[in-house]
């Protein structure tokens, strides 16, 4: 099921209901987008909003022509499993 995936400055994020959302977090170095963190309330989880969030993250940092430094652990395996966007790694 996909959801809207709303960006502000340093923050992915999914509405779920009211107050609560799944988001990545992230912050810039130069031309560097590091996730810091990815989020998902248990009872949302395995429905792939991470996967989404992490998605529209490579999507901005493409459209920036920023390279991306996953240090969350949920973001380092996705890159582990997709290795078709290693090229934006640092």
């Amino acid at each position: 099921m996909k959801r809207e995936v709303i960006h502000t400055p340093g923050l992915f994020f999914i509405a779920l209901e009211y107050g609560v959302k799944a988001f990545l977090k992230y912050s810039l170095d130069g031309n560097v987008l590091i996730v810091e963190l990815t989020y998902t309330p248990k009872k949302y989880r395995g429905k792939g909003l991470a996967e989404e969030l992490t998605r529209k993250a490579i999507e901005y940092a493409k459209i920036k022509k920023l390279k991306i430094k996953p240090l969350c652990n949920y973001a380092a395996m996705f890159f582990q499993k997709h290795p078709e966007y290693q090229n934006l790694l640092e």
